[in-house]
């Protein structure tokens, strides 16, 4: 059964994201509004995990600035950001859990195969990054 809610510490490892980053987004998109539970920590909804891969998309991978960043969010209709990209929340985990599995396989018939011992920086970087999605996925279990 899929959560409604997450710690700040449970979706900054599902964004590998450091947890100081997540609040600095908090700060500068006006979108981005998590609740606070009884102790005042953040809790996190589906939609606020949208929002924060969008965020990280157009930052990380579309290298767009941080103003143009905002100037994106602010032009799309975040109450039908789930329809935006076309998101079944109910099914979000089990593909996300299929797509970690498959990553997994691939990257190790890949080692697997190569004649080379030795790894480079970023192939060990992200089998790391593999084993610690593995590793949440069990947990779920």
């Amino acid at each position: 059964m899929q959560k409604l809610y997450y710690s700040i510490r449970e979706v900054s490892e599902l964004l590998d994201e450091e947890q100081h980053i997540l609040r600095y987004w908090e700060k500068e998109f006006e979108q981005l509004k998590p609740k606070k539970n009884r102790g005042g920590n953040r809790i996190y909804s589906d939609k606020d995990i949208l929002i924060l891969k969008t965020i990280k998309k157009m930052l990380r991978e579309d290298k767009l600035s941080l103003k143009g960043a905002k100037e994106q969010l602010n032009r799309m209709n975040l109450s039908n950001i789930d329809e935006y990209y076309n998101i079944n929340f109910d099914n979000l985990l089990d593909y996300s859990e299929i797509l970690n599995k498959n990553k997994i396989e691939d990257k190790h018939n890949t080692l697997i195969k190569s004649d080379s011992k030795e790894f480079t920086k970023d192939e060990i970087q992200e089998l790391i990054k593999l084993l610690k999605d593995a590793i949440l996925f069990l947990k779920k279990l």
